[in-house]
């Protein structure tokens, strides 16, 4: 597509090619080369090495190495988490060996912090968490941010099923974070990032750690560090994995005892209306499976014959389709119609280095077979790394990230007929085969009618599949220049422009005889086109100087930038199609329709940071940005962001019991405002032809919302004439964008000669938010926003890494666990009611209930139907727990013994509830297992009589007017009712519809656990790859995803995996488990 890309390439190639300019050598200095093993002779990626007296920290690379500049005599520390640091005074020797042996970390390891800062952990005064991502590139998942489910106490991943579609993260349970790569903001799904690319993720908490990124880092931030080149020479790594889908972790389970239809009553006319109940209806309400004949789909039909068909609770039906045995020839539809999914996944590392230059380029795709048919999605990713060292002083480091997604179809799971799940398993029944459907087009009538068992409301899932069609086409271009100038050891400079732009495709064809909530069946064709083009220029001044006055040590930042954002989309539709088959805007039959959005802005920033060290005993730093926005208010447009730190390690200057190896406290404060901007964008088609169905496809945005501006509607075309209406929004003038004020207090604490490591976090969020008021229509508006909504976020998380065994006979055992909760309470509710108001739960779910009785018996009325709240004249609502789980959990194991390594990840989380929506659904129409089970199952043969014979388990009470409490909904006069046992009988179907039509009886809990990974690798021995000189590392991995999901097994119609954090779930593909094998080869 044309984007102006040609333009904005030529700049990026300007920042690929700029500063080829020499200096001298710093005196004095020389370069080192390092290779960092652990004890079974593996390399160790991410290895702090500190040049001791200095607050310079390097690191290695995915291989181990690392490469630093210092003078003969000097003192190095190495070190990481999960290993004991090591001291080595420089010598003659260039070629350092350096080989580590497992703990749970000193302190002493290296963090990755807001723009790529690198500094000792010891000195931090936040909450930060490392994760190495080799462990993640065995058992892939297709989007690299799902590989941190589990890993990342207070990290909240709800991993979406669906083909292509990102994950939706949160961090403490309080928004997504900003994506960072090394030290570069980047707006993204993160599907452009390739797995195999990143050498580790560190998740920045909040905006104590992240107020150096201003708005955008008030959720913290998830900050990848890439792969460079280390190794003197030529290397190629070659990464391949191959997954098969084997099984469903969670899938809607159907009856087939019963077909479609009402009140046992079903005969096809023709599926339009013509029959009895044989068009939209519900798929398990109908006459019983049991062989009788009655007219179907795919019956003869003869004009000269008629053929009666008599119901017990229906009148008699005539039609000219001979009547057939009503079996269950659809039973398991589902499972038969979907296909074995296919995860693949091949990437390819080429690097060299010199003594000037470091050059690492890696081709990547991953191929996903999706378990519906006729769907894919390929995800092809160029990565360019390069370091110029020009002398000890200048240094310049360029990346380039290109990625391409495509996929032909990619399909849709939204509630409607566009959906599969929807017309599977929700409402058409078990009367007909997915086998006989294949050939999906009627006799004669191919491209312009399909065949199916009904013709008004649902689809045939094979017409769905390759004539329904919804394609996916994104490029991404992301890229920075980093030139760096150190005219000594104290200062350093550098100038940093930076490069993030994508166009995307997405189209839909709508065939003809699509059944839509459309009038008219006639097909449409419809491209939402989206570009975002965004710059960020940065300048940043480095000062650091030890032992100043003897006891001081200062490190000092400042920094600029100028980030430009432009962001444009367009969705045109067509308004039903003049010729089938011809998707294209010109065969449109009556107007086109189409909408629009532009976006522009700039955000002007300043920033400073200033760490103190007071000898060994605390660490100070002071953060403070300035962010200028131009789409805010005039008034109120600037914002500054302060932030305090404060650590000291007790154990360097206090005697502990010989026991503990390291403590070390923290403490800080920060505050924060959003910058009126939106994390991700879809179109508002609203009016729209189509607009009924069709997925809303989320792109990653972080532009402006202009949610303070004032803005005309443009309605529809109607009948050749434009209309347009003013908003109905008064907005405060001294409106401000949300804020929120952080305090957490940590303390780090290692045993054992560190062999056992526990970071404990407490936290407290006050956050101030926007509100929507009501005021008079006579003022010409009908809402008022202002600043209210004031609820704090009061949290703890808990890390724990230990060594439980360490090189025992060569093998080792190693632990990661974290844990974390939170809870968000009404400080003060902007709008309260009975049960949401100031010191209440904010994630609080309530809604319409049954009349009950203090004993918890459901009330019915005279007819024996179950009696609402609401049918009383009451509007009281019941509490039925909050949705926020109550704490989730994760704890991976590792264990090794020599060359053989056995990796098993548990995680989960309980507590919280919601509405579990397949259930409500399928209950509703007659499809639920539970409907034809127990006294249910007793009574539904009787459904085909006018009476039923369903007698609901409860009481009647009589006596009088029942009374309810306004607010709780009990009963008030209980005392002067009679109760008696309800024995008035009535059909399952309206029994069942009018029970599952309040979310009380649909509610489930979440808590549930999954085995989520599982690998065995073995590393092939060096003594082996030493007979040839090709090979220089090779393994080879037994893998799997996803295996086991602990959930009780009446609830398994759906994976809550996605819905952690939602009050009420959506239909999903159903989740499956995947085992495969990875190769990986270095030579």
């Amino acid at each position: 597509m044309n984007y102006r890309f040609t333009g904005r390439i030529l700049f990026f190639l300007w920042i690929f090619l700029a500063g080829t300019f020499a200096m001298a050598q710093q005196e004095g200095q020389k370069t080192y080369k390092c290779l960092v093993l652990d004890g079974a002779n593996l390399p160790i990626p991410d290895v702090a090495v500190v040049l001791k007296g200095s607050s310079k920290v390097f690191s290695s690379d995915e291989k181990g190495r690392v490469v630093f500049q210092a003078a003969t005599g000097q003192v190095v520390r190495i070190g990481r988490v999960g290993y004991n640091t090591v001291e080595i005074t420089l010598t003659d020797n260039l070629q350092l060996n350096v080989q580590l042996t497992g703990s749970a970390g000193s302190g002493n390891e290296v963090v990755v912090t807001a723009t790529g800062i690198k500094k000792e952990a010891r000195r931090l005064g936040y909450a930060t968490q490392t994760v190495n991502a080799s462990q993640f590139i065995k058992a892939r998942e297709p989007n690299a941010v799902n590989s941190l489910k589990g890993n990342v106490a207070g990290l909240t991943v709800n991993i979406n099923p669906e083909l292509g579609h990102a994950p939706d993260i949160s961090l403490r349970g309080d928004g997504a974070p900003m994506y960072v790569v090394d030290g570069v903001p980047m707006t993204s799904d993160t599907y452009n990032i390739n797995p195999d690319d990143i050498e580790t993720f560190t998740v920045l908490k909040g905006p104590n750690a992240t107020a150096l990124y201003g708005f955008a880092g008030q959720n913290g931030a998830i900050v990848i560090t890439t792969k460079k080149a280390a190794k003197k020479g030529v290397s190629v790594d070659v990464n391949s994995t191959t997954q098969f889908t084997g099984g469903f972790l969670a899938i809607p389970k159907s009856q087939n005892e019963y077909g479609p239809g009402e009140h046992g009553a079903y005969a096809f006319g023709n599926g339009k209306g013509g029959g009895i109940n044989d068009y939209d209806y519900d798929g398990g309400w109908g006459p019983k499976l049991d062989g009788r004949l009655l007219p179907q789909y795919d019956g003869e039909y003869n004009a000269n014959e008629n053929y009666v068909t008599t119901f017990k609770n229906a009148t008699p039906y005539t039609g000219h389709i001979k009547p057939t045995p009503w079996l269950a020839r659809g039973a398991d539809n589902l499972n038969r119609f979907l296909q074995t999914g296919l995860l693949q996944s091949n990437s390819v590392a080429i690097s060299t280095s010199s003594d000037k230059t470091d050059v690492r380029f890696s081709f990547g795709n991953t191929y996903q077979k999706g378990i519906v048919p006729n769907t894919s999605l390929n995800n092809f990713n160029f990565t360019g790394n390069i370091v110029q060292r020009f002398s000890p002083k200048v240094t310049l480091n360029t990346y380039v990230n290109y990625n391409r997604q495509s996929t032909p179809n990619m399909p849709d799971v939204n509630y409607g007929p566009n959906s599969l799940i929807y017309n599977l398993v929700l409402w058409s029944g078990a009367d007909w085969s997915v086998d006989d459907m294949r050939n999906y087009w009627q006799a004669g009538k191919t491209g312009i009618q399909q065949k199916f068992a009904e013709y008004y409301r649902y689809n045939n899932p094979w017409f769905m599949s390759y004539e329904w069609l919804r394609g996916h086409y994104m490029n991404n271009l992301y890229g920075y220049s980093t030139l760096s100038y150190k005219p000594n050891t104290s200062f350093e400079f550098l100038l940093r422009p930076s490069i993030n732009a994508y166009d995307f495709l997405n189209t839909e064809k709508v065939p003809v005889s699509a059944n839509t909530y459309r009038g008219e069946n006639k097909g449409d064709y419809r491209e939402d086109v989206r570009r975002l083009f965004q710059t960020n220029i940065e300048v940043q001044a480095l000062y650091h100087k030890n032992n100043i006055l003897g006891f001081l040590d200062v490190n000092g930042l400042l920094g600029a930038n100028v980030r430009s954002f432009r962001f444009n989309a367009n969705y045109t539709t067509t308004n039903y199609l003049q010729i089938p088959g011809i998707y294209a805007f010109s065969n449109t039959r009556d107007a086109i329709a189409a909408t629009s959005f532009n976006s522009r802005m700039k955000v002007l920033s300043a920033y400073y940071s200033l760490d103190l060290g007071y000898k060994s005993y605390a660490n100070l730093n002071i953060v403070g940005r300035v962010d200028k926005s131009s789409t805010l208010p005039a008034n109120s447009n600037t914002y500054f962001y302060p932030s305090f730190n404060l650590s000291s390690v007790i154990s360097d200057y206090v005697h502990l019991p010989e026991f503990v190896s390291m403590l070390k406290v923290r403490a800080s404060y920060a505050e924060s405002k959003s910058g009126g901007t939106n994390t991700t964008f879809t179109p508002n088609i609203t009016g729209l032809p189509g607009n009924e169905y069709g997925y809303a496809y989320l792109s990653p945005y972080d532009g402006p919302s202009y949610t303070f501006s004032k803005s005309y509607t443009l309605a529809p075309t109607y009948n050749n004439n434009n209309s347009a209406s003013y908003t109905d929004k008064l907005v405060n003038p001294d409106i401000q964008t949300a804020q929120r004020k952080a305090t957490e207090f940590g303390v780090d604490i290692r045993f054992l000669q560190n062999r056992i490591g526990v970071d404990i976090t407490r936290y407290h969020y006050k956050n101030t938010g926007i509100v929507s008021q009501g005021v008079s229509s006579a003022s010409g508006y009908s809402t008022f926003l202002t600043n209210g909504n004031v609820y704090t976020n009061d949290g703890w998380e808990v890390a724990v890494n230990a060594t439980p065994v360490k090189n025992v006979n060569g093998f080792s055992w190693n632990v990661a666990a974290n844990w974390s909760t939170y809870v968000k309470k009404w400080v003060k509710n902007a709008n309260p009611d009975n049960y949401s108001y100031d010191g209440t739960r904010v994630d609080l779910v309530y809604g319409d209930a049954y009349v009950r009785t203090p004993q918890g018996e459901l009330v019915h009325n005279s007819g024996g139907t179950l009696l609402r709240v609401k049918d009383l004249g009451v509007s009281a609502k019941k509490v039925f727990g909050h949705y926020d789980p109550d704490w989730q959990w994760g704890i991976t194991n590792t264990l090794t013994y020599k060359n053989i390594a056995f990796r098993f990840q548990f995680d989960g989380m309980v507590g919280g509830v919601m509405e579990d929506f397949v259930r409500k659904k399928t209950l509703q129409g007659g499809r639920h297992l539970e409907t034809v089970q127990g006294a249910f199952g007793v009574a539904r043969p009787d459904d085909e009589t006018p009476a039923g014979s369903y007698v609901g388990e409860g009481v009647v009470l009589t006596g009088g007017n029942i009374t309810l409490d306004p607010v709780t909904g009990a009963i008030t006069n209980y005392s002067s009712l009679t109760k008696s046992k309800n024995t008035q009988a009535t059909s399952v179907q309206d029994y069942v519809t009018r029970m599952a039509d309040l979310p009380e009886l649909d509610m489930i809990k979440k808590t549930f656990s999954k085995l989520r990974e599982v690998s065995i690798s073995y590393m092939i021995p060096q003594s082996w790859l030493s007979r040839q000189h090709i090979i220089q590392q090779a393994s080879v991995s037994l893998v799997g995803r996803n295996l086991l999901y602990f959930f009780p097994s009446r609830y398994k119609d759906l994976d809550v995996d996605q819905y952690t954090q939602s009050n009420v779930s959506g239909l999903q593909t159903p989740s499956t488990r995947s085992y495969g094998i990875n190769i990986n080869v270095s030579f």
